[in-house]
């Protein structure tokens, strides 16, 4: 039985009334294309219900595609570290900053280094949707969802708790220079991924049964 921080009839709404919509952001300037970086931001959302009146986007998540290409950098030249100094120390370990490309400790620590990276960001939820492992499960299914065509997907997740999080999405800390790294096409980490599936078939199970009658 699934063990959840909080008692699952609490939430706001059925789990299967949860959807994801992706939204690609364009810079008119173009330099995000001319660096081969796409920003992703996915919206959890909620119908409506009838007889309530909670509604709309409840989270987000926030991921950065970086095309496979020979650049030295996968950053534009100049640019800061940003607030999240782990991931951008992360994203940077994957490259060759004197040759251009992957890294040879990216290639040596995934199945094929021939496509792209994808970076987990961000991850947004309200707090009346927390405490029952939704977290997990909506990053699952919204990374393999962009994951088409990547050899690797990034993260840096901060403390413990993250860490044990990301762990279960499949994730793997890898030596330095890199950090946790997920590998779409290892047997452990398509595991990792229908495992969140069960979990959320029974969270939505658990939901329904506190509810009836």
């Amino acid at each position: 039985m699934e063990q959840y921080r909080r008692p699952i009839g609490e939430l706001p709404g059925d789990p299967r009334r949860l959807t994801l919509e992706y939204r690609l952001g364009e810079s008119l300037s173009g330099v995000d294309d001319r660096y081969g970086v796409e920003e992703w931001t996915v919206s959890v959302r909620v119908a409506r219900f009838r007889d309530r009146t909670v509604g709309g986007a409840v989270g987000s998540l926030t991921f950065f595609r970086l095309r496979q290409d020979e650049r030295f950098s996968p950053f534009p030249a100049g640019d800061a570290e940003g607030e999240d100094r782990a991931l951008f120390h992360t994203v940077m370990g994957c490259y060759d900053l004197g040759r251009g490309g992957y890294s040879r400790e990216f290639r040596d620590s995934v199945t094929s280094a021939d496509g792209d990276l994808l970076v987990l960001g961000d991850v947004r939820l309200d707090p009346e949707w927390r405490g029952a492992g939704l977290g997990p499960v909506l990053a699952s299914q919204a990374l393999w969802t962009l994951a088409t065509g990547c050899a690797a997907v990034a993260a840096a997740p901060p403390g413990p708790a993250l860490t044990a999080r990301c762990a279960s999405l499949g994730f793997r800390r890898r030596p330095r220079p890199l950090g946790h790294l997920l590998d779409p096409a290892a047997e452990e980490a398509r595991d990792a991924r229908e495992e969140q599936r069960r979990r959320y078939d029974a969270l939505a199970d658990a939901w329904r049964a506190a509810h009836r009658g």
